[in-house]
C-alpha cells in the first residue's frame, strides 16, 4: 500500500472529494469543490498539489483527472476502460458521445463479455477528440432516447438492434449475440425499432424482423414486415462469401452463427 499524504489546509477538501466520490474531475469541477471547501487558492495549484501526490491521475483528456480515493491502495487507476468517454461528457455535458455497439449490449447487461476494444458511438460527421484513439468508433443517427447504466450514456437495445439489423458487419460479437437477444427482443417496442430504420432500405428492416423473430417475439416482427419498405431479397445477415441458412419468412441468409432459443 502506498501512503498519499494530505496538503496542509486540504482536509475540507478531501472530506468534499471522498463523499462525492466522482470518477472523473474537471478544472471547473475542482475549481466548485475547492470553494464549497473553503480553499482560497488558485485552481491550478489546487490540482498540481493533487496530481503530486498521486489523488489526481492523468487522462488523455485535457483538463480532466481521474480521482483516486483513499479507498484505493495507492495511485491507481481504476482501470475503468470507458474513463476517456466520462472525462469528454464530464468537460462537455453536451457531446453526442455514447456507448455503442457491443459495449453498449455489456453495458445494458445483455451480453455477459465485455468486448476488448471498447465501442462509442458518435453522428456522422462528428469529430472525435484525440483521447478516444483507443475506442472503436461507431456512427449512427440515434432516432430514439438513451439508456443510462453505470454513470453513462448508452444505446438503448431497439439502437442496438437496429444498428446490427443496418450494418451487420458492424457488429463484431455475432456469436454471442444469441445468449441475449430473447431478453433484448422482450424489451423494445416496435415503434421505437421502426424510428431507428426509418430512412433506411428494406434489408435493414427485414433483417431487424428476423432478429426480433429469432428473440422470440414473432408478433413484433411481423409487425415490422408489415410496415418495412418494398425491397427485393435475399437479404444478407452475415459474410457472403460464408454459406448460411436460408429463412424464408423474412428472405435472410444469416451466416453469422449465432444461435438464439425464444422464451
Amino acid at each position: 500500500m502506498t501512503v498519499r499524504s494530505v496538503p496542509a489546509g486540504f482536509a475540507p477538501l478531501f472530506e468534499l472529494l471522498e463523499l462525492e466520490q466522482p470518477r472523473v474531475v474537471t478544472t471547473a469541477q475542482l475549481g466548485d469543490f475547492a470553494q464549497d471547501a473553503g480553499l482560497s487558492m488558485p485552481v491550478d495549484l489546487v490540482a498540481r498539489r493533487l496530481r503530486e501526490r498521486g489523488w489526481l491521475l492523468p487522462l488523455a483528456t485535457k483538463g480532466v483527472w481521474e480521482f483516486a480515493p483513499a479507498a484505493r491502495a495507492g495511485a491507481f487507476s481504476s482501470g475503468d476502460p470507458l474513463i476517456e468517454l466520462r472525462a469528454v461528457l464530464a468537460r462537455d455535458t453536451e457531446a453526442a458521445f455514447t456507448v455503442a455497439a457491443e459495449s453498449a449490449a455489456y453495458l445494458l447487461g445483455l451480453a455477459s463479455r465485455r468486448p476488448e476494444v471498447e465501442s462509442i458511438g458518435a453522428p456522422p460527421g462528428v469529430r472525435t477528440p484525440k483521447s478516444f484513439d483507443a475506442y472503436r468508433i461507431v456512427r449512427w443517427s440515434l432516432a430514439t432516447a438513451l439508456q443510462r447504466r453505470d454513470g453513462l450514456p448508452v444505446w438503448s437495445p431497439a439502437t442496438l438492434v437496429a444498428f446490427m439489423a443496418a450494418r451487420p458487419a458492424g457488429y463484431h460479437d455475432w456469436p454471442n449475440a444469441g445468449e441475449w437477444l430473447p431478453q433484448a427482443a422482450r424489451s423494445i417496442h416496435v415503434k421505437d425499432l421502426a424510428s431507428e430504420l426509418d430512412g433506411r432500405p428494406a434489408a435493414a428492416w427485414f433483417r431487424a424482423a428476423y432478429l426480433m423473430d429469432r428473440g422470440g417475439a414473432a408478433a413484433a416482427a411481423a409487425a415490422l414486415v408489415a410496415v418495412a419498405p418494398s425491397g427485393s431479397g435475399p437479404y444478407y445477415l452475415g459474410d457472403r462469401t460464408v454459406s448460411g441458412r436460408y429463412h424464408a419468412a423474412y428472405d435472410v441468409i444469416d451466416s453469422t452463427g449465432f444461435e438464439a432459443t425464444s422464451t
